[in-house]
């Protein structure tokens, strides 16, 4: 090898074994903490769990220093308030800016999980974070002056910015509370959106955005969302299904179309709306029982509210041509009798054929006359 080649060889190998600088949300911190005391890093440390991955309690942390909660209490706020005027380095300012900008952009406040989760796919381009890592960051979110918000009867775990408008907050819930309760139904995230655009809200309220929406229902207790992302009130069934009924009424909606009774319970064990094994025969026995389901074929299964009716074929037939009040043609009375139940055209041609049913005219079929 020449003597430039080695040159340029030993140059590369210089270059490779520079070692890279990691950023990752525990390296950020403990640079943070070094400006504290002993004593401060020890409580800020064991309290958001940073070297242990768990956090401790007040009494916890108290009864290893041999002091009180309420002087762990002290310096916990004390070690915050010298974070908070310590100077920073340039990935400290662009992750605490980065907090302060995913707060503002959902309207000033933010769940727990989804702020944590937010920052790490932003800044550290981190997709999956454990719970350790979740409950590590709140100590980033009290040095961008965010106030934490533990869970009460109207929100869950937030964090709030120092300008956070809760009249704002609690009249956008109050509107999107009256969407659910005049439709009352389920709505996609999408759907909200567009019903909230033939609102006059934005005339109300100028700076609404769609994330600001969006995030309220995530914060608000009054709203919730199923496995299949569709929202609702919390307290629906639909939205926490329990029962079988629940379930596979759920099954229904998702597929859109009748379903055999075994499928369903396949699909319920799929979907992940249970933990044990569902039995066939409880759910053939569940809806069977229930008037919001239509049996419209042999162990098949409707949504009432789809328009199916119960009974046989030839009731079907019966009743249409008695709301016709005349004939209907051979077509009509297919098509009508296929949105109301889940059989063959084969099967509604016999039920036709009876000649002690119906009469064949010139129009089509009429009830033949007694």
């Amino acid at each position: 090898m020449s003597e430039n080649m080695t040159n340029i060889s030993q140059k590369e190998e210089g270059i490779h074994s520079i070692p890279v600088k990691e950023i990752n949300a525990k390296n950020i911190i403990d640079n943070l903490l070094q400006v504290l005391s002993a004593k401060q890093k020890l409580v800020v440390s064991s309290r958001f769990g940073i070297s242990s991955g768990e956090p401790k309690t007040l009494e916890a942390i108290g009864k290893s220093l041999n002091i009180t909660r309420e002087r762990v209490r002290q310096i916990e706020a004390d070690a915050i308030k010298t974070l908070r005027k310590s100077k920073r380095d340039e990935d400290q300012k662009r992750l605490i800016d980065m907090i302060e900008e995913i707060v503002a952009e959902k309207g000033g406040v933010v769940s727990n999980k989804t702020l944590a989760a937010e920052v790490f796919e932003r800044f550290f381009n981190e997709n999956n974070i454990s719970a350790s890592d979740e409950r590590m960051t709140e100590v980033l979110f009290f040095l961008a002056g965010l106030k934490k918000n533990k869970s009460n009867k109207d929100t869950i775990d937030s964090w709030t910015s120092a300008d956070f408008n809760k009249k704002y907050f609690n009249e956008v819930v109050s509107l999107l509370e009256k969407i659910f309760d005049e439709s009352k139904k389920l709505h996609s995230s999408e759907d909200i959106l567009k019903k909230i655009d033939h609102t006059d809200i934005s005339e109300k309220f100028p700076q609404l955005r769609p994330e600001h929406i969006l995030n309220f229902l995530e914060v608000s207790k009054k709203f919730g969302k199923n496995v299949f992302s569709d929202w609702g009130k919390a307290k629906w069934p639909l939205i926490s299904p329990r029962g079988v009924r629940e379930k596979a009424t759920l099954v229904l909606m998702k597929k859109r179309k009748p379903l055999h009774f075994r499928d369903i319970a396949k699909l319920i064990e799929e979907m992940k709306l249970s933990g044990k094994k569902v039995h066939p025969q409880t759910v053939h026995n569940e809806l069977i029982r229930d008037k919001r389901f239509v049996l419209v074929g042999r162990g098949t299964y409707a949504l009432r509210e789809w328009g199916y009716e119960e009974g046989t074929v030839k009731d079907i037939i019966v009743s249409l041509l008695k709301v016709t009040g005349g004939a209907l043609n051979r077509e009509n009375i297919v098509n009508s009798v296929l949105k109301k139940r889940k059989v063959k055209k084969a099967t509604i041609a016999v039920n036709l054929a009876d000649k002690s049913m119906f009469e064949k005219v010139s129009g089509g079929y009429k009830l033949k006359e007694k």
